[in-house]
């Protein structure tokens, strides 16, 4: 205190007790704003998983789609044997996905232009 006499109890406490309630206003205004961003990043992961779980969904909808036709194509060779569907890699790159369907669909087309000469009976 400036007035030369010591500060008395209750003033010591008032101010120790105001210092503790502006750092827990503080603290309570971070976690606020902490709790703010973190809903809007788990916004923006929820709608990613959204879009990742659709492209998913077409993309295995896609590929058995063409299993099928495929199977159906070669349904009139008994040369050949048909596995099963085949389970999906674990090890695939998800990364890659844009790359692997491009595949599936090159390999379908020309599995399916195979099947088409030869049954007009043009071969190779």
């Amino acid at each position: 205190m400036s007035s030369g006499y010591p500060e008395s109890p209750a003033a010591a406490y008032r101010r120790i007790a105001s210092g503790v309630d502006d750092a827990v206003g503080a603290v309570r205004r971070q976690d606020e704003l902490r709790a703010t961003r973190l809903e809007q990043a788990l916004a923006r992961i929820d709608e990613r998983m959204r879009r990742v779980g659709e492209r998913a969904a077409l993309t295995r909808f896609s590929v058995e789609l063409h299993w099928e036709s495929a199977l159906e194509a070669l349904w009139a060779e008994p040369w050949m044997t048909v596995r099963p569907f085949p389970r999906p890699d674990p090890e695939a790159d998800p990364a890659q996905l844009d790359r692997y369907e491009r595949e599936v669909d090159r390999t379908y087309t020309e599995l399916m232009d195979l099947v088409a000469r030869r049954r007009f009976g043009f071969r190779r």
